[in-house]
């Protein structure tokens, strides 16, 4: 029906061998690449991620002050954070309002935290 609508010379150069293998041609080079590639791993978070060290320890009052060497980085209060010795023990601290740069206050959970511990959300 095409071919009928069209200007004689139309048909001619649509019909032509040229124009023929030329439309087939790019289109057996493009359809390996249309779509079959593998899904993408989407990127994992880093599971911990340094925030600073135990700078002072009141066991009496079970809180620490975190220094976190920097005012770039502020945690919420309320977020969980881990702190871990060189020897392998392990205190769960809970952030605190109270704060004055670069150091925050944080309450202890569990665990005995040690002055110079690293401290990872």
């Amino acid at each position: 029906m095409l071919v009928n609508l069209l200007a004689p010379t139309m048909r001619c150069a649509l019909l032509s061998p040229i124009f023929c293998l030329t439309t087939f041609g790019v289109a057996a080079f493009l359809f390996p690449f249309s779509g079959c590639a593998s899904p993408k791993k989407k990127a994992s978070a880093p599971t911990h991620v340094h925030i600073g060290q135990v700078a002072l320890v009141n066991q009496e009052k079970r809180f620490v002050l975190i220094d976190l060497g920097s005012n770039l980085y502020l945690p919420e209060p309320g977020l969980v954070l881990t702190s871990d010795n060189g020897a392998g023990g392990v205190a769960h601290l809970k952030t605190t309002s109270e704060q004055k740069r670069p150091f925050v206050a944080a309450d202890i959970i569990d665990g005995t935290p040690m002055t110079g511990d690293q401290v990872n959300r």
